[in-house]
């Protein structure tokens, strides 16, 4: 007959209930601000159009509308449950047969947004609420409509600061366009050490790292239909645009091999629009280049970081040069699509697993200026697409360490203690969603210094 040793079981549950209040303070510790807050936003100056509902049951109905080109939020007052405080909590939203998840922060509180805009309608219909590990009271909510262009036919040019940031941010939006062009900023010859079992010798290393991510940002577009013609990598060295910035005639040094010739990696483009690039690895000739650029191409529709909301600097002083050199070009028609690939507030965001929708990041007090928003859906067949663009970017694949029995073992180690600890966050989690997602700006708005102001913010 068994036996049951009680003391050993009452150790057993303590340890246990130890390690489900430890993973909950983990978690916890992931998001830099009380998860119990309303988001804040302000929609009175956009284009916005706001409908108040009634939400009964998890149910509601939509409005009719007389355009299809719309990104679309509900406003919503959420509550996770006792387990969403372990597991990720978040609202299944269906229209039909369709449906899409949004997730949210563990033990998330008060106003949220819900993107809807990945759901075909064209208003009447019932649209359906299932909280996941959340619950949803019956309320008033706010549906949020923003009206957006045809993107299909526009004439794109997307500002990557590195070999996959594109990607990242825009690959569904650029592939969904026939006549979108990939303009890199750096060689992405930096970061991590990641090759150490190839390359014993650091300048070989980042040297190398330099003309594979170059390649990539050349090579990888095709995928979504960009021919190299319409790639092209100003060859300038990863980290060091604020060093530029702060110096403007100054030429700067690669980090890590030392290197100051702007061709290093500049030589490797096949564009045609390669022939116009001129300087040397310096502010001024960056802004110099960036106008070129602009003023050959012609874009409708300009795809960069936004500033305010992007943490890494060679993100935030890219788009500070770009904004420049639309000045130096005298561009005031289009559009900005602005991204960010490292919120500001929180790397983590957006919250939750592959496949769910990105929708408005947290904000709490301070205005984020925009003109508009639009959310470029994506198709599980255009995700699938993304990830191969993505895996193809040799910098966001695993460690060469893997190629090793005692480096696979520390990479499996590693992974599951960050999916158990909800610290898994790689662009595979983060962009690979249902929609990517851009503050919109009119071009005109940037001569306008009060908003410039408001976009770059502090440098």
């Amino acid at each position: 007959m068994l036996k049951i040793n009680i003391p050993s079981v009452k150790v057993f549950v303590v340890i246990l209930i130890a390690v489900v209040f430890a993973v909950a303070e983990k978690r916890f510790s992931i998001y830099p601000y009380e998860v119990d807050r309303n988001y804040e936003y302000l929609f009175d100056n956009t284009n916005a159009t706001v409908t108040h509902l009634a939400l009964r049951g998890g149910k509601f109905t939509l409005p009719k509308r007389d355009d299809v080109n719309r990104s679309t939020f509900l406003e919503l007052n959420v509550n996770t449950t006792f387990m969403g405080e372990y597991l990720q909590p978040g609202v299944e939203v269906g229209i039909g047969d369709s449906t899409i998840t949004q997730y949210f922060e563990h033990g998330a509180k008060g106003i949220r947004y819900i993107n809807i805009s990945s759901l075909s309608y064209g208003g009447g219909e019932e649209v359906s609420l299932d909280g996941k590990h959340t619950s949803i009271n019956d309320q008033s909510v706010r549906l949020i409509d923003f009206k957006n262009p045809d993107i299909k036919n526009l004439k794109i040019f997307v500002l990557a600061p590195h070999p996959d940031d594109a990607e990242i941010a825009a690959y569904g939006l650029y592939s969904d366009n026939k006549n979108s062009y990939i303009v890199t900023v750096s060689a992405g010859d930096a970061g991590e050490y990641k090759y150490d079992e190839i390359y014993e010798n650091k300048a070989q290393h980042y040297l190398k790292k330099g003309e594979i991510r170059t390649w990539n940002s050349i090579a990888v577009p095709l995928l979504g239909g960009v021919k190299p013609e319409q790639a092209i990598n100003l060859g300038f060295f990863d980290g060091t645009i604020r060093r530029m910035f702060k110096n403007k005639a100054r030429p700067v040094s690669a980090i890590f091999t030392n290197s100051s010739d702007i061709n290093t990696y500049r030589k490797m483009n096949v564009s045609s629009l390669s022939a116009g690039l001129s300087g040397g690895a310096d502010w001024n000739s960056l802004v110099e280049n960036l106008r070129y650029l602009l003023l050959a191409i012609k874009p409708d529709l300009i795809v960069a970081p936004y500033p305010l909301l992007d943490s890494h600097d060679d993100h935030k002083f890219s788009s500070v040069a770009l904004f420049e050199a639309i000045k130096k070009a005298d561009i005031r028609a289009g559009h900005l699509y602005l991204y960010s690939n490292h919120f500001s507030l929180n790397d983590y965001f957006p919250y939750g697993k592959e496949g769910g929708a990105i929708s408005l990041p947290p904000n709490f007090g301070s205005e984020i200026y925009f003109d508009s928003v639009y959310s470029h859906p994506l198709s599980l067949y255009k995700q699938k697409e993304k990830v191969f663009a993505l895996e193809a970017m040799n910098d966001l694949r695993l460690d060469t360490e893997w190629r090793f029995f005692k480096g696979s073992v520390k990479n499996l180690l590693r992974n599951s203690k960050n999916i158990i600890l909800g610290e898994e966050n790689s662009y595979y989690k983060r962009s690979i969603r249902s929609n990517e997602l851009f503050f919109v700006v009119d071009i005109i708005n940037v001569y306008d210094e009060g908003v410039l102001s408001s976009l770059i913010g502090e440098l």
